[in-house]
């Protein structure tokens, strides 16, 4: 696998037709188009290189700011863990650089978001939640014991403030998800990210009983999927309800998403650098265990050698002391034994001794031999 960053790709869909650098890459021509679109590249328009051929000025499109949210890294090829790890130990991990801080982001998204303001109609309901709507609506002309849910109030208001948030995040290419017959479970694509919010109603205590209770909305982004903290929140106040704050909520969340998208990287960033460190311990844990077996080894070797040295020694001895013996025996006078008998006996016992005497039978070269 080899990651690009989006210049790089830029720069690379731009230097040829797409067939040659697609061929370069292992890639077919719709697969780096693919790339291209998912990490908003721009690609030479059709007939490009045929201009370029002829002798006609061609203006290359340059490549726009990172949109939020949006992975500045393509991966091209199969993931190997073996490469990667060998990569890892080879380079130490660099930690991630945005050029542009949140405050700046927040601005730019603000300004290119505008005004987004609730629906004042759920005619057509939005596509996000349309089937929950339907839904509803079918089971209560078919059942009499069916409570609709999106009949009350704060019910139509809570759908029409949804509607008009997702209406305004798709400016940006935003897109929503609400899950849940109950339309309670709701994430925002922010690029390549998601983000979980909710829009609930509070529980509003009453100071007396004959004062009225007030519904009022909350709305949150989460920090994660099922995760019960919120990151950021707003409340609908006497002064200022949440349809007059949907243009600050949809700026966070796209800001949020690109938060995510930070966060995410610096937790690859520092669970790289932990590996690494884990896998540098690992190589001192397996060269220090190489370095103790070799020491091991090589203790076992010496004691080894030293033993067949004092087991040679000890033979050669014996082998002289049968000599001798021999030689003793053979010039005592002999007392009725057949001279041909202690000359067999003779040769025999020679050939003990030799058969024990490390020199005679050359096992001391080997000896040596190891020793060199």
């Amino acid at each position: 696998m080899e990651t690009y960053t989006r210049q790089q790709l830029h720069d690379l869909v731009w230097s040829g037709p797409m067939r040659d650098v697609s061929k370069k890459l292992g890639l077919s021509d719709n697969g780096l188009r693919k790339h291209c679109v998912k990490a908003f590249v721009p690609l030479p328009p059709q007939g490009h290189w045929n201009k370029l051929k002829a002798g006609h000025k061609v203006k290359t499109t340059p490549l726009p700011p990172r949109p939020p949210g949006i992975s500045d890294a393509i991966s091209i090829g199969k993931w190997d863990y073996r490469e990667n790890n060998r990569r890892l130990m080879e380079a130490e991990p660099v930690p991630p650089v945005f050029d542009e801080p949140i405050e700046a982001l927040r601005e730019r998204v603000a300004r290119n978001l505008g005004v987004v303001v609730a629906s004042k109609s759920l005619s057509p309901p939005h596509a996000a939640f349309r089937r929950q709507v339907e839904d509803d609506a079918r089971q209560a002309t078919q059942s009499r014991w069916h409570t609709p849910i999106f009949d009350k109030p704060i019910e139509k208001r809570r759908l029409r403030i949804l509607q008009g948030l997702f209406h305004g995040l798709s400016r940006l290419d935003c897109w929503a998800t609400v899950q849940g017959r109950e339309t309670r479970t709701i994430s925002i694509g922010v690029g390549h990210q998601s983000v979980w919010v909710a829009l609930e109603r509070v529980e509003q205590r009453r100071r007396s009983s004959d004062e009225k209770e007030i519904e009022r909305l909350k709305f949150s982004i989460r920090k994660g999927y099922g995760d019960d903290g919120d990151r950021i929140s707003w409340m609908d106040t006497d002064g200022q309800p949440l349809e007059a704050q949907l243009s600050t909520i949809a700026a966070e969340i796209i800001v949020v998403g690109e938060m995510q998208y930070r966060e995410h990287l610096e937790w690859v960033h520092n669970d790289a650098v932990r590996r690494r460190e884990k896998m540098r311990q690992e190589e001192i844990r397996r060269k220090l265990e190489a370095e103790k077996a070799e020491r091991e080894r090589r203790i076992k070797l010496e004691a080894d050698r030293l033993k067949r040295l004092t087991d040679s020694a000890e033979n050669y001895q014996r082998a002289q002391a049968i000599r001798d013996f021999v030689s003793t025996i053979v010039a005592l006078p002999a007392k009725d034994i057949d001279p041909e008998r202690i000359a067999r006996w003779r040769e025999w016992a020679l050939a003990q001794a030799n058969n024990l005497d490390p020199i005679a039978n050359g096992r001391i070269w080997d000896d040596v031999n190891d020793s060199a």
